[in-house]
């Protein structure tokens, strides 16, 4: 009987060992290009990254197929996705834009007033063609009471996501290309506004 308690309990043991280690990741901020997009008027703070509730977890999260998912256990975000994209997303802008026309998600806004960016997510993950796609709906609000002034849709791909280990990298890639698109869309948008305005005082 002692060698067979003796034997249970060293099985436990290497079942215990061979468990898989918890692995954690962050987004990560992508370079802009070298010249900053045009855009006047007051800061823009990033409000919110709103997220579906199925990626609404701290577990990665992959499509196994049209209506299948893999949640994994051992491969989790150090932090809420959807905060980590609203910082992250703050910073790509912020290298993007003039100096001052982001503000850090925590910054004072100024007296003068600030514009709000709120972003409306659909999908952000990885399928099994090793692809991940961010479908997104994003929206400039301005004046007080803030009303919305732009609203543009997103549908971005990025290759790189072979496995739970390369996602975050190529998640990280498509909110860069994200912030390429806003930053494109706010300083054609305000170009437009100023050519508009040069044309009635004409």
């Amino acid at each position: 009987m002692m060698r067979i308690v003796g034997l249970a309990f060293l099985v436990l043991l290497a079942g215990c060992g061979s468990s898989p280690k918890t692995q954690f990741y962050a987004l990560d901020v992508v370079p802009g290009g070298s010249t900053p997009a045009r855009v006047q008027g007051q800061p823009i703070v990033v409000d919110a990254v709103r997220l579906p509730e199925m990626l609404d977890r701290l577990q990665l999260v992959r499509r196994t197929g049209q209506t299948g998912l893999d949640i994994s256990d051992a491969h989790r975000w150090g932090a809420p996705l959807d905060e980590m994209s609203r910082r992250t997303l703050t910073h790509d802008l912020a290298a993007r834009l003039p100096p001052g026309k982001i503000l850090a998600v925590d910054e004072p806004k100024p007296p003068g007033g600030s514009r709000a960016l709120v972003v409306s997510v659909q999908r952000f993950d990885a399928g099994a063609d090793g692809r991940v796609r961010l479908d997104a709906v994003w929206t400039l609000l301005a004046g007080s009471p803030q009303k919305p002034v732009l609203t543009r849709r997103a549908a971005i791909v990025t290759d790189g996501a072979a496995d739970f280990a390369a996602q975050p990298a190529a998640m990280s890639r498509a909110l860069g290309k994200l912030a390429d698109q806003i930053a494109s869309a706010l300083g054609t948008n305000e170009g437009a506004a100023q050519s508009r305005g040069s044309a009635k005082g004409s």
